[in-house]
């Protein structure tokens, strides 16, 4: 393990960031996107990976009793140079591994999966095409692409994400469902931590008729 790698920081304990799992999360600084309502905005900058990540590991080793899994997240932990020896330190551990992903680097996902590194994966769709780029600052074609690789696999579970933003209405999440989450597994939606969030009354209007769009809708935060 090289004493080179950072991390931005930790949350030594989370029982609801893995599903089904007590996990520890890893935050990775950098990301490509610039969404508005990023409660995160501090990991942009990769420069913010300042804690040496061989501490996590002795926290691992320490408590490996008493955890089932890591979660990497970010910023976009895909951008790190060294996500996979990460990774692979974290599954000689034994542990198993949830990686949160925006989706814009899917080859980079599709390897680590392949390669038995990840064994869940969340991926963030953050709005309609009409929208994704005001809201992010990117196109969605590279999330496309990785919405269809993950519906046709079989080697991971994975969920879909939307995160409330204002900017997204009620239409913006039906056609979402349609063109996106269509068929999935899992579709998490969960409230914006920013000024002009919507309020627990408009989420659950907002979210009535979501059901046709995957097995299982789970909502956050209400």
């Amino acid at each position: 393990m090289s004493n080179d790698w950072l991390v931005a920081g930790w949350q030594p304990v989370s029982l609801i960031d893995y599903p089904g799992k007590v996990a520890t999360v890893i935050f990775l600084a950098g990301c490509n996107w610039r969404c508005h309502y990023c409660h995160n905005s501090q990991l942009w900058c990769s420069k913010a990976n300042t804690l040496p990540f061989k501490r996590v590991v002795n926290y691992l080793r320490a408590n490996h009793d008493l955890l089932d899994g890591v979660v990497i997240s970010g910023g976009e932990p895909t951008l790190c140079p060294y996500l996979s020896q990460i990774l692979r330190t974290i599954k000689r551990l034994g542990l198993a591994v949830k990686l949160d992903t925006n989706g814009s680097r899917p080859a980079v996902v599709r390897r680590l999966v392949r390669a038995g590194l990840v064994d869940f994966v969340a991926l963030d769709l953050k709005a309609p095409a009409n929208k994704h780029v005001t809201i992010t600052g990117q196109p969605l074609n590279p999330v496309l692409t990785m919405v269809r690789w993950l519906k046709s696999q079989n080697i991971v579970p994975y969920l879909f994400r939307t995160t409330l933003s204002p900017r997204l209405t009620t239409a913006d999440l039906q056609i979402m469902g349609a063109e996106l989450v269509n068929g999935a597994t899992t579709w998490q939606i969960q409230q914006c931590r920013c000024e002009g969030a919507y309020d627990t009354k408009k989420v659950r209007e907002m979210i009535v008729g979501l059901e046709k769009y995957a097995q299982h809708i789970v909502v956050r935060g209400l």
